[in-house]
C-alpha cells in the first residue's frame, strides 16, 4: 500500500509539472502581460527545468536502467533500432487504418506529424528544437506514461493504462469535439502501448526512451523519403 501511494504521488506530481510547463506556463505569463512564448532561450530553460524535475522523481530507476543498457551497448543499440523499425511500421499501419475510419465517419483526423530536422538549416533554432522535441519530450513522456504508470499498475493492465492515459493527456491538450479528439489520439494510444510493452519485455526503461527518441528523430526523414 505504501509503495502504491508513493508511486501514485510521483505520477500525479509528474503529470502536474508537465501539464503546467507545456500548457499553462506561457499562458499565465501572457495573462499578466509578459509574452515569452516565442523566446527560444526561455523555452529551452523551461524545458530543461522540466527534464530536471522529472529526472529527480524517476532518476534512480532511469539511471540504473541506462547503466544496465551500457553493459551490452552494441547489441542493445541494434535491438533498439529494430524496435524502432517495428514501432514505426506499426504506427504507419495504425495511421492508415485510422485515416480510413475517420474518412468513413466523416471525422477530421490530423494524422501522424513528424519533425524532419534533417531538412532544416543548422542554427540555434534547430538546436533548441532538437533538444526539446527529440531529447527532452520523449524522455519525459516515457518516464511518466510508461515507467510511472507501470510502477503503479503491474501486468497487462499497466500496458493498457500507459496507452490510455497518454491518449487522454494528449486529448485534453487538443480539446474540441469528443469524436474528433477520440480519433486523433488513437495513434498516441497505440504508440504508448508499444513503448510500454517494450519496457515490460526488457524490464528496462532505457529501451523505451531510446526507441521513442529514434522515432522522433528519424521518422520525419523516412516519411519524407518514402512519400
Amino acid at each position: 500500500m505504501k509503495d502504491f501511494l508513493v508511486n501514485f504521488i510521483k505520477l500525479f506530481l509528474s503529470i502536474l509539472i508537465v501539464l503546467f510547463i507545456e500548457e499553462y506556463f506561457f499562458k499565465i505569463l501572457g495573462l499578466i502581460g509578459i509574452e515569452l512564448s516565442n523566446n527560444l532561450v526561455v523555452k529551452l530553460i523551461i524545458y530543461i527545468l522540466e527534464f530536471i524535475l522529472i529526472y529527480i522523481i524517476y532518476g534512480r530507476e532511469i539511471g540504473s536502467a541506462f547503466s544496465k543498457y551500457q553493459n551490452k551497448f552494441g547489441s542493445n543499440v541494434l535491438y533498439t533500432i529494430i524496435s524502432y523499425i517495428v514501432v514505426f511500421i506499426a504506427m504507419m499501419i495504425t495511421n492508415y487504418i485510422v485515416k480510413l475510419i475517420a474518412s468513413n465517419l466523416n471525422t477530421p483526423y490530423s494524422g501522424l506529424n513528424f519533425i524532419n530536422i534533417f531538412n532544416e538549416t543548422f542554427d540555434f533554432d534547430l538546436i533548441v528544437k532538437f533538444i526539446i522535441n527529440i531529447i527532452i519530450i520523449p524522455f519525459v513522456k516515457v518516464a511518466i506514461f510508461v515507467l510511472g504508470i507501470n510502477n503503479l499498475v503491474k501486468g497487462k493492465a499497466g500496458t493498457f493504462l500507459s496507452g490510455l492515459l497518454y491518449a487522454l493527456y494528449e486529448g485534453f491538450l487538443i480539446g474540441g469535439n469528443f469524436g474528433a479528439v477520440f480519433i486523433d489520439v488513437i495513434d498516441e494510444f497505440v504508440l504508448f502501448i508499444l513503448l510500454s510493452y517494450l519496457y515490460k519485455k526488457n524490464a528496462n526503461i532505457a529501451f523505451s526512451i531510446l526507441t521513442f527518441i529514434f522515432y522522433e528523430l528519424f521518422s520525419g526523414l523516412i516519411v519524407a523519403k518514402l512519400l
